[in-house]
């Protein structure tokens, strides 16, 4: 979504999130069959699940690296340089932020602002799993949940132990990690970690340092646990701008924003807890409160505080049958946020608050069919302090699936769910003349597919179609408070797509994974009908080899190919499409005893493509461009006591 100045400030300041390091605290529940989750049924959707082990063998250096592999996600990476990303789930563009859920553990990374997740925040190191929840997860997760969600599993060492690492790469890179995990007796345990990264960047004024630590106390009893957590995270960050043409083929490497930059510092503590009610029944509390306050200079200095308190207290329930396990989730959120940015151009304070309840059913219709039906009612009342107003809107959200079990190998599924947004501050804070407040967008989610699995391979054909009504985009052609462009809410729009996925262990050593995903978003109607949603690109597609060299020497090779896509901001498509292109990244990683390693190389021809690029106003030649790196490499080495 394109943003005025103000706004644009709020939306390339850091990303305030916290990454906590919990494994079996409870979780919002993933749709997927895991153990320890509250629901165990499958529930009907297109989901992909990262082991572990895939993490590992891949020698990924961060959480974007392993993202980019998967089926129907793009990032939208709008700095150049994969510090902020912002992951598309069903052909999102400029809006991709706030249309795909991030979770850690369950629990929300969005921000009520057009700030992305911070995906850096999350350590790689200490992550178990990462599901990829493909399609309407409203239900379950409420806003923002309308192209899919992202919840990653973090791990916890299961005996007493201590880890270092080191890292040096590309671009002066140097990082060092480590976590202490101590069983501490009746009950309690210890856990820590830390981190801090600093480099240069790909170019000028690019570089960026990174801290976070965090430390948590469990106790385990008989029938639940509790636990305490807090992380402190320091990120700074200098922003080098866009390129028009003409500099890059100069300089591709060169910055002309010498003064820009934006640090920011957050504190989160988080309370949970489990218990067992009865042997059928058990509830959840899950609070946090996360305090964030940056600075910078993006067209002008600027401040920027954020508040965000969630409190979530969960009931499930589960009994059996002759037909099998059924189960019931009954749930409330309240989720309040306080915003206020500072700048040149004025002060923005901002009140959100979200109180949902919501359930879902997952009943056996027979052995091998299982019905889920679930339901969300939504309020969300929003304050613009500084103008003395106040707005309240309710939706209702509803979610039927089928899953069918075919065969020992075959499963099917059909669902359809409701999806909601509500609009953020920075939505509101830059609508046309007459419009205070945009509208929810909500819409309807259809995805149907088949997967098919045994013990050596494992394929899935999956279809969808995403309806919205009162879509929150910008338009460029719609009055604005500065002139033409606004943030509207759009006519209908419509995404359909398909997603073809397939794994396969070739040998005991070997291993074959690759996607190809079809996008196809548009316009319904409006000022640009027809049109494609600018920087989706409609045809994507991965390939990965890996190959067990040695006993604990693993290679991989992988290939991802991005198609064309119109420019960022580019309704009209008044420029051409920019091309498609290809790149192949590898890695080894080696285990010893207690000692670990792992070399990853990405860009292995060299490529010289744009990360981003947008159509824009302000830059000779209406192009922005944001030159994406060339080869790299990075080695980390590590030490287990």
């Amino acid at each position: 979504m394109k943003l005025p100045p103000i706004a644009l400030a709020v939306a390339m300041a850091p990303s305030l999130t916290l990454a906590a390091q919990t494994s079996e605290p409870y979780q919002a529940p993933p749709l997927v069959v895991t153990r320890g989750t509250p629901l165990q049924q499958p529930a009907p959707a297109s989901v992909a699940v990262i082991t572990r082990e895939q993490i590992e063998t891949s020698a990924a250096s961060n959480l974007v690296e392993v993202l980019r592999t998967q089926a129907g996600l793009q990032i939208r990476d709008t700095l150049g340089d994969g510090n902020r990303v912002a992951i598309s789930l069903r052909g999102f563009g400029e809006n991709a932020a706030n249309n795909t859920l991030v979770l850690v553990d369950g629990r929300r990374l969005n921000n009520p602002s057009q700030q992305a997740a911070d995906l850096n925040s999350v350590p790689l190191g200490n992550i178990q799993r990462i599901e990829v929840i493909r399609g309407a997860g409203t239900v379950l997760y409420g806003d923002q949940a309308v192209g899919g969600v992202i919840n990653i599993i973090t791990r916890t060492p299961r005996e007493n132990e201590a880890y270092v690492e080191t890292s040096r790469g590309s671009h002066d890179l140097e990082a060092y990690r480590g976590h202490a995990y101590r069983q501490l007796g009746a009950g309690f345990s210890l856990y820590a970690n830390g981190e801090a990264r600093h480099a240069d960047g790909y170019r000028d004024n690019n570089n960026a340092s990174y801290s976070n630590a965090f430390a948590r106390l469990r106790h385990d009893h008989d029938g639940g646990w509790l636990l305490a957590e807090y992380q402190t995270i320091d990120d700074e960050l200098r922003l080098p701008g866009a390129l028009t043409e003409a500099q890059q083929r100069t300089d591709r490497k060169a910055s002309f924003k010498p003064r820009d930059f934006s640090d920011s510092k957050t504190q989160v503590n988080r309370f949970a807890a489990r218990q067992t009610l009865a042997e059928n029944w058990a509830a959840d509390f899950d609070y946090s409160y996360r305090d964030s306050d940056a600075k910078g200079f993006l067209s002008g200095a600027f401040t920027q505080g954020t508040r965000v308190e969630t409190f979530s207290p969960r009931l499930t329930a589960h009994w059996d049958s002759a037909l099998g396990r059924s189960e019931w989730l009954l749930g409330h959120d309240h989720i309040s946020s306080d915003y206020e940015l500072a700048s040149a151009f004025g002060t923005t304070r901002f009140r959100q608050t979200m109180r949902d309840w919501y359930s879902q059913l997952s009943q056996p219709l027979s052995q091998d069919l299982t019905l889920t039906l679930g339901y969300r009612a939504s309020e969300v009342e929003d304050r613009n302090q500084g103008l003395g107003l106040r707005h309240t809107d309710h939706e209702d959200s509803s979610s039927l699936g089928l899953s069918w079990q075919a065969s020992t190998q075959t499963r099917l599924f059909l669902k359809r769910e409701d999806v909601l947004r509500f609009a953020n501050v920075d939505d509101n804070g830059f609508t046309a003349p007459g419009t205070t407040f945009l509208k929810p967008q909500t819409g309807v989610s259809w995805e149907g597919g088949i997967e098919w699995q045994d013990a050596i391979q494992r394929y899935q054909l999956s279809l969808y179609r995403l309806d919205l009504h009162d879509e929150i985009a910008f338009d460029s052609a719609a009055p604005g408070p500065f002139g033409p462009g606004a943030n509207v809410n759009l006519d209908d729009t419509r995404r359909d797509g398909l997603l073809l996925e397939g794994r396969r262990q070739l040998s005991e050593r070997l291993s074959l994974n690759g996607q190809y995903s079809f996008t196809d978003a548009s316009y319904r109607g409006g000022n640009f009908k027809g049109n494609d949603v600018p920087w989706v690109a409609r045809h994507t597609a991965s390939l990965s080899l890996s190959y067990l060299l040695l006993p604990g020497l693993s290679s991989y090779l992988e290939a991802n190919y991005t198609g064309p896509r119109y420019l960022s901001s580019d309704d009209a498509h008044t420029l051409p499409r920019t091309g498609g292109y290809s790149l192949f990244n590898a890695g080894l990683s080696y285990d010893y005893r207690q000692f670990s390693s792992r070399l990853r190389l990405n860009n292995l021809t060299g490529k010289r493509y744009n990360s981003f690029a947008g159509q824009s106003d302000f830059v000779a030649g209406n192009k922005a461009l944001y030159s994406a790196p060339e080869e790299e490499i990075q080695l980390s080495v590590g030490y287990r006591f």
